[in-house]
């Protein structure tokens, strides 16, 4: 099944049920249908067809969801871009995937055009939002204009739909191209896996360009005819107050916001008994944290593994199995074969760490535009991780170690040569090198060691302001440590282990 025709069977069979909600606007499936047909119709006079990129600048809203699927009808595939980035790493992204459309939500207006000055944008801009400008396409005439789509022909399960961008240890993104068929098996594997049911309620507040809020919420959540409440951004009281409001019955989020609820005021006064299941991923949980959830909300509790380049779901650990397997993944969900190999490529015995290989329905094609790159993720057919684990007798996944030089900040991955590259940008900077910094609330933060240029002294908020203009905000490193020289191997390798050790204690400074 294509993903807009998920949205088409949903709407034929749930016309009237509440699908999107956000705010005060509140869409059922057949009216989501109409203002998808709509966008697809509108585009489709501009010009849009198959395989043609569209590129979506938005935070969690309605009109984000109508612009995806929209784009989807015509078989062309949705380039979602990362609101946080930076403009050098969004003008990366939109030169990358040369889109014949970008449509911006005014919210991110100055962003673009810091993006079009780097760049020039591309041909055709359309305007989201209440912030009208003058002579700028506006997406609200086109859902006015309304009208049907022509068809796609030739569309498939192996045609693409969306390039999702995921930063690379290289510190250029890599565009990971997912197929309708690798979204929709991850929506079977949800609904299989997580039992979504038709009267499950979710609140989408982790980011629609990610994977687990686009795959595994929204498309999955209208695969079996559930309920969306979006989150534009997030504050924790509000998402609680959300959550209560909408009688949320499934939830998504990483473990830094599960922490931050538990320690926020209004979960005390807050209902919260319509909640069944909570999924976490992205980042280790603390054990006393999964404890506390249990025990104030009741509640089940799934932790999830996955990829972009999986589409998401690749492994998840039921409740059933938390206290005798505690420490696990848990098992590969339905379809997705899994091996640990050594060095050399052999297949490992049980318990053996080695690198953790995926080979499954949910795997890429491939990344936009780099071939090379390609062939070393999926040589021989298995997507290579990066990541060590090791697989116990009974099928049981244990992560071992992550991808080499990743630091996870509140689960977000942060590749230490991009903030690098950032750092010896400056030029009172000779030498650097980022390394993890423990943290209570976000399990990680980037600490950085930098070697002054001769002559130079730069203070840690020169440092920080300068990151800042270059790279997203959770990269930027949270402290700084000035020093002589970095520690390194008889081949010129810094060693990282010997930096980790002279990590200041404790969290740092909040600014």
């Amino acid at each position: 099944m294509l993903i807009h025709e998920i949205l088409a069977y949903s709407a034929g069979r749930l016309p009237d049920k509440p699908f999107l909600v956000e705010g005060g606007r509140r869409l059922s499936y057949a009216e989501t249908l109409a203002g998808a047909s709509a966008v697809a119709a509108q585009l489709q006079k501009g010009g849009v067809g198959p395989g043609d990129r569209v590129a979506l600048l938005f935070p969690n809203c309605i009109d984000y969801c109508l612009c995806y699927f929209g784009a989807l009808m015509l078989g062309a595939v949705v380039v979602p871009v990362n609101n946080r980035l930076a403009p050098p790493e969004m003008a990366y992204v939109l030169m990358d995937s040369d889109p014949k459309v970008l449509i911006v939500e005014d919210q991110f207006w100055s962003a673009a055009q810091a993006v079009g000055e780097l760049t020039g944008l591309p041909p055709r801009v359309i305007q989201a939002g209440a912030g009208k400008l003058q002579g700028v396409e506006q997406l609200d005439d086109l859902l006015a204009a309304g009208g049907e789509p022509g068809g796609a022909p030739g569309l498939n399960r192996h045609s693409p739909a969306a390039i999702m961008y995921t930063s690379g240890t290289t510190g250029q993104p890599k565009g990971a191209v997912l197929t309708h068929g690798n979204v929709a098996a991850n929506a079977r594997n949800c609904g299989a896996h997580l039992h979504y049911k038709e009267s499950d309620t979710t609140l989408i507040v982790v980011p629609l360009f990610h994977v687990t809020g686009l795959h595994t919420q929204l498309v999955a959540f209208c695969y079996v005819g559930g309920t969306c409440a979006i989150m534009r951004s997030y504050k924790t009281a509000d998402m609680i107050r959300l959550m209560a409001e909408h009688r949320v019955t499934v939830t998504f989020k990483v473990p830094t916001m599960y922490t931050l609820m538990l320690v926020n005021e209004a979960l005390a006064s807050s209902d919260l008994s319509a909640l069944r299941l909570a999924c976490y991923g992205g980042a280790p949980m603390a054990p006393e944290t999964i404890m506390q959830l249990q025990q104030r909300l009741g509640v089940d509790l799934v932790n999830v593994y996955g990829l972009t380049e999986s589409t998401s779901l690749v492994i998840t650990l039921a409740p059933c199995e938390a206290l005798r397997k505690g420490g696990s993944v848990g098992l590969p969900s339905s379809g997705n074969r899994l091996k640990v190999v050594g060095e050399d490529g052999v297949e490992l015995p049980p318990d053996a760490v080695g690198e953790l290989l995926v080979k499954g329905p949910m795997l890429m094609q491939g990344y936009w535009n780099k071939p090379d790159a390609t062939t070393a993720a999926l040589r021989g057919g298995w997507m290579h991780t990066g990541d060590y684990a090791r697989i116990d007798p009974e099928g049981f996944v244990y992560i071992a170690d992550r991808k080499k030089d990743m630091i996870i900040r509140g689960g977000e991955n942060v590749y230490s040569i991009e903030v690098e590259s950032a750092l010896v940008a400056h030029p009172g900077v000779l030498e650097a090198a980022v390394v993890p910094r423990p943290h209570s609330i976000f399990g990680e933060v980037v600490h950085a060691f930098v070697v002054c240029a001769p002559g130079a002294a730069p203070g840690e908020e020169e440092i920080m302001v300068h990151c800042a203009g270059l790279i997203a905000d959770y990269k930027v490193p949270a402290s700084v440590s000035f020093v002589a020289a970095l520690p390194r191997n008889p081949g010129g390798k810094v060693l990282k282990n010997r930096l980790v050790e002279q990590v200041p204690p404790g969290d740092p400074p909040r600014r």
